[in-house]
């Protein structure tokens, strides 16, 4: 038969690793239950974060006024990591003061990372418009990203979503 303390110690210790789902630190000075608050991720290239559902990926977005570029970055959550996806497009719709305007972003292949067309995380869409304005609003209207689709994900630019 078991020791008491033992049986004790084994509860204590089940009950620990059901706690809170685990994955990351706890305070252990703190007794009452926790809540998650949001939280915000640094785009690494200074442009416009753009969370993807419940922060499965995200998209960083920045703009070159002077060629009148964007680029696109796929991250992993936390923007910790590149994500490579599969698309070799995808579109952005802008809301501009004088109507909507079309982003066509292109994947692009980089050899030094392996990267290719359809297994990048780098985009670019090119348009004589971004030259001019210093903000908007803009939908993205529907993108596949390891199987999940998100459709109609409103953000700014450069604020973010």
């Amino acid at each position: 038969m078991m020791p008491f303390h033992f049986l004790i110690l084994a509860v204590l210790v089940a009950l620990g690793q059901a706690g809170c789902g685990g994955g990351h630190e706890h305070d252990p000075s703190h007794a009452e239950p926790h809540h998650h608050e949001p939280h915000h991720h640094e785009p690494p290239h200074g442009g416009a974060g753009v969370t993807l559902g419940d922060e499965a990926a995200h998209i960083e977005f920045l703009a070159d006024a002077d060629t009148g570029t964007m680029i696109a970055w796929f991250f992993t959550p936390h923007m910790e990591r590149y994500l490579r996806i599969e698309a070799k497009s995808f579109e952005v719709l802008a809301k501009l003061p004088d109507g909507e305007a079309k982003l066509t972003f292109a994947a692009v292949a980089n050899a030094g990372t392996g990267e290719t067309v359809g297994d990048t995380s780098q985009f670019v869409a090119k348009a004589d418009w971004l030259a001019g304005v210093a903000g908007f609003d803009a939908v993205l209207p529907e993108l596949t990203i390891r199987g999940t689709v998100y459709r109609n994900v409103a953000f700014n630019y450069p604020k973010g979503n």
